[in-house]
């Protein structure tokens, strides 16, 4: 079990809100994300690229205080020469303009 976990802030709303859109409610899912494999973010602002570079494999949570109701997991990954974020949440519920993990 893991008990603590690297959090970063992913500020760029838009992206992040098309991403869970695409991810966990097209295809009539209604939340639960089924091939997570296909859906991922690649970091490209230096800060979180410098702090997820290296951490191939590890676990992160990623929230964004605008539509994210606490945090969102995903696993790093580095095997394609850039850094990927595949979400690991299986779940969201979307309640107002926010959405929620688990």
């Amino acid at each position: 079990m893991v008990k603590q976990e690297i959090r970063i802030e992913l500020t760029n709303t838009d992206d992040l809100r098309s991403f869970i859109e695409k991810a966990y409610y097209t295809d009539g899912d209604h939340g639960k994300i089924i091939d997570s494999n296909k859906n991922y973010i690649t970091i490209n602002d230096d800060l979180n690229l410098s702090i997820l570079s290296g951490l191939d494999k590890n676990t992160v949570k990623v929230s964004n205080s605008e539509i994210i109701d606490g945090s969102m997991r995903f696993i790093i990954d580095e095997s394609n020469g850039d850094v990927r974020l595949y979400p690991i949440s299986i779940y969201s519920i979307k309640e107002q303009d926010k959405y929620s993990f688990y």
